[in-house]
């Protein structure tokens, strides 16, 4: 069904064909309620574009995200019946972009993040991103899913990753990470995007596997 390995560092895994489905499947409910909610919000319509969902390592996600080094992430931790750790981060341009988007200003004229209201704009954005996401896991397998209040950071990627695995040092986790990259396109701008990382611990992953190979037979 799918290839899975027990190593010292917890639990790796390469989805099956349906499996990748079903998670594609997934980031696009979470981005439907996504656009709903921000529309909601501020008044803006946006479109968000989920890619195919990637598993990767943590090296392999730093990889991906480095290009752009300073990164805004929004950091919620999960509990209840599927557990782990889920970030979203915006490379620091799309950051600036989003920011003039949900403050009405002119595209290009926010440089840095140096303001509450600035950081609050897209901690709300991100917050909404992440309970998007978790509430349709919680709703596709049928999980109890309690996220954390977030919290948030303007940092290297290198550093917020360092952080991050600090905070699942004391817990069992896997080695790899399911990432779900976002498109926002609106009328105006372009090339605006984000990232949804998902760190489930290893009996949630277990969990959340089993019930996908279920769906199989």
């Amino acid at each position: 069904m799918n290839g899975r390995k027990e190593g010292p560092g917890g639990l790796e895994f390469e989805l099956n064909a349906f499996q990748k489905d079903a998670l594609n499947e997934l980031g696009n409910i979470a981005s439907c309620h996504a656009v709903t909610s921000l529309a909601e919000m501020t008044g803006v319509t946006m479109n968000i574009k989920v890619p195919p969902v990637e598993v990767v390592s943590i090296e392999g996600a730093e990889k991906k995200i480095a290009i752009e080094k300073m990164v805004a992430g929004i950091f919620v931790q999960l509990s209840g019946g599927f557990s782990g750790y889920l970030l979203v981060l915006f490379p620091e341009r799309s950051a600036f972009s989003l920011i003039d988007i949900l403050m009405g200003k002119m595209p290009g004229e926010t440089k840095s993040i140096g303001t509450e209201m600035e950081e609050s704009a897209l901690m709300e954005l991100g917050n909404m991103l992440a309970s998007s996401f978790c509430d349709a896991i919680a709703d596709f397998f049928q999980f109890s899913m309690m996220p954390s209040p977030p919290s948030f950071s303007f940092d290297m990627m290198s550093a917020m990753m360092e952080n991050l695995m600090v905070a699942m040092a004391e817990a069992e986790k896997t080695e790899q990470v399911i990432l779900f990259k976002c498109d926002f396109k609106d009328e105006t701008e372009k090339g605006i995007y984000g990232y949804i990382m998902l760190f489930p611990h290893h009996d949630s992953l277990k969990n959340m596997l089993s019930l996908l190979e279920a769906e199989v037979k």
